[in-house]
């Protein structure tokens, strides 16, 4: 996999680096906000649960105590135990049954948590009872659930369950029992006393702050004895819990007092232990009842992550920009520059790297140009300086003398065709150096080419002919001096020696603003594989370096030619409607000339 780095453009990596990097910023901030926001509400409830089941504790403790106590007073009692030793039908246990009954039902009176006092006497057939308190036959007893667990201990307390009297029910409230044997002197059973705690009073000692969960009362074997109100919405029954109970708390951190488990739901058990009795107090809450309390600082913190995401992103998009804004600038500069606009500076009001950049890059095009400029100086010279070679070769005045005088003998001497030639070779000599003007006009050029095509015919005696096609139209408009000349020489020379005779054809048109001369012949030709040869001679070389100096490279010279077929030769021009007054930034008139 290649490196992203290198790979994507720098305004893309640099936005979705910083994006990125800020979004876990963000997310890990929020999501650390979360955790801690969750875990101090969920310690501050288990703090405060702690201390209200602490306190239930002590409340319940205390009636318990207070039970306990009450029943040792009343099964110790001398009349109690005279009256279950008597026998059922004896006159003075008769006398002393309303005495029994009344002491049972005082203590029922005196402790609102007591809903009845019940004593199950062994040699009793017959109940006696006022309301739900009295004297009741032991064998009602034993065919209760209850009977096989006192049977068994002194003591023992049992929880929830609906009250009979007689066998029948008793209201609808259920009552939380504590049973203690009665014992005659001898250390024998003679009864067995009930105390029935209202189950209502126990619910309304553990009421407090249950609306999210459910409490439980159990006793040291984790037995259920009481719990909160069942009807409650998030209430798990004790029968869902009872067999993971031992466990759960047995796996929780030594002296925590609360686990988190999964009943159902996630659920939160804190408990809280009695010191005297051993008797837990346990609350069950949904976890998500704890944690709704932090919903509102988790929307704040979800709606302060959606603006710092927003923020990343804008922050992200301008500093990306801002990043990106001088290095597209110098890439831009760079792709004009290098079309060719060496004339370009960038701005640069930057004193960091990206100023370097910018005031290297400043300099790179100005040295450029100013390299460019003294090159295109040398060449300019170079041209001119051949150019003036070439003219002052010759001595305009002293050839026009000569061949005036040359010309003259002829005629004196009768030489009519020496004369003829001198004056047509005079005719080009004023065309060909046109007083320094590097242009002419097209039909200058026309005419030193009639003078050379004379001359040359009057040389192979009409075995080569001449044909010139060139509208009028393009008379008027400028060229490079002897520029076709060359090419009609080339022709003579290449196509047409060991006497074969041809014809040589000058055409020339208007075609897509440009000016198109063609020179073709149909001499020898030649093989394909020469002609990149022939393209450098000088003659071609001298009239292509002056296209190209003049007009750059859109303009030039084409070469085609064949073996046995001739060699044609297609020159393509500006169309210049005036002689140009610079020629590579100087004047024509600079030039110098005869």
């Amino acid at each position: 996999m290649r490196n992203p780095f290198k790979t994507f453009s720098f305004s893309v990596t640099f936005f979705t680096s910083f994006l990125f990097i800020s979004a876990v910023l963000i997310a890990l901030l929020g999501s650390t906000g979360y955790y801690i926001t969750n875990q101090e509400v969920v310690d501050k409830t288990i703090s405060s649960r702690r201390l209200l089941l602490n306190e239930i504790n002590k409340q319940i403790e205390l009636q318990l105590q207070t039970v306990e106590n009450d029943s040792l007073v009343i099964s110790s009692n001398p009349v109690v135990i005279q009256y279950l030793q008597k026998s059922e039908s004896s006159f003075e246990r008769i006398e002393q049954n309303a005495e029994v009954i009344d002491l049972l039902s005082r203590h029922s009176y005196v402790n609102e948590a007591v809903h009845s006092v019940q004593l199950y006497a062994v040699n009793t057939t017959v109940s006696t009872h006022i309301g739900a308190n009295g004297v009741f036959a032991y064998d009602i007893l034993k065919n209760s659930p209850s009977y096989e667990t006192i049977r068994n201990a002194d003591s023992a307390w049992f929880g929830a369950r609906p009250l009979e009297v007689a066998g029948y029910l008793v209201g609808k409230e259920g009552v939380v029992s504590f049973m203690r044997k009665v014992l005659s002197s001898k250390g024998e059973e003679i009864g067995i006393l009930s105390f029935n705690l209202k189950l209502s009073y126990f619910r309304q000692l553990m009421s407090g702050d249950t609306a999210d969960g459910a409490r439980y009362v159990l006793d040291t074997s984790l037995r259920l004895m009481v719990d909160s109100d069942p009807e409650t919405e998030h209430a798990v029954p004790y029968d869902e819990l009872a067999d993971r109970l031992p466990g759960i708390m047995d796996g929780a951190a030594e002296g925590a007092n609360y686990a988190v488990a999964e009943l159902g739901v996630k659920r939160l058990l804190i408990w809280s232990k009695q010191q005297r009795t051993g008797w837990t107090t346990m609350d069950v809450i949904p976890w998500n009842e704890i944690t709704q309390g932090s919903r509102k600082i988790q929307q704040t913190i979800g709606l302060a992550v959606a603006l710092c995401v927003v923020l990343a992103i804008t922050m992200a998009f301008f500093l990306s920009r801002q990043f990106v804004r001088p290095i597209r600038r110098l890439i831009q500069a760079m792709n004009r520059m290098k079309q060719g606009h060496l004339d370009l500076r960038v701005e640069n009001d930057y004193e960091n790297e990206f100023g370097y950049l910018n005031k290297n890059f400043n300099q790179m095009t100005q040295n450029l140009a100013q390299l460019l400029e003294e090159v295109n100086e040398q060449n300019r010279r170079k041209r001119e300086a051949e150019m003036r070679v070439l003219q002052e070769q010759i001595n305009p005045h002293f050839l026009y003398n000569t061949l005036d005088t040359m010309n003259w003998h002829a005629i004196e001497s009768g030489a009519d065709e020496i004369s003829r030639m001198l004056s047509l070779l005079g005719r080009m000599l004023r065309i060909g150096l046109s007083s320094g003007a590097s242009f002419i006009t097209v039909a200058k050029e026309l005419e030193h080419l009639h003078c050379y095509a004379e001359l040359q015919k009057i040389r192979y005696r009409n075995h080569v002919g001449f044909e010139f096609d060139l509208p009028e139209s393009l008379d008027d408009y400028y060229m490079p001096k002897l520029t076709l000349q060359p090419f009609v020489e080339n022709a003579l020379i290449h196509g047409f020696h060991s006497g074969r005779r041809g014809t040589i054809r000058v055409t020339g048109r208007a075609e897509e603003g440009k000016l198109i001369f063609t020179v073709e012949d149909d001499g020898h030709g030649m093989d394909p594989a020469a002609l990149p040869a022939a393209r450098e001679h000088t003659g071609f070389r001298n009239v292509r370096e002056r296209i190209e100096l003049y007009f750059g490279f859109e303009y030039g010279i084409d070469v085609d030619s064949r073996p046995g077929a001739g060699t044609k030769v297609v020159v393509s021009l500006p169309m210049l409607d005036r002689e140009p007054i610079n020629v590579e930034g100087k004047s024509r008139e600079g030039d110098g000339g005869a």
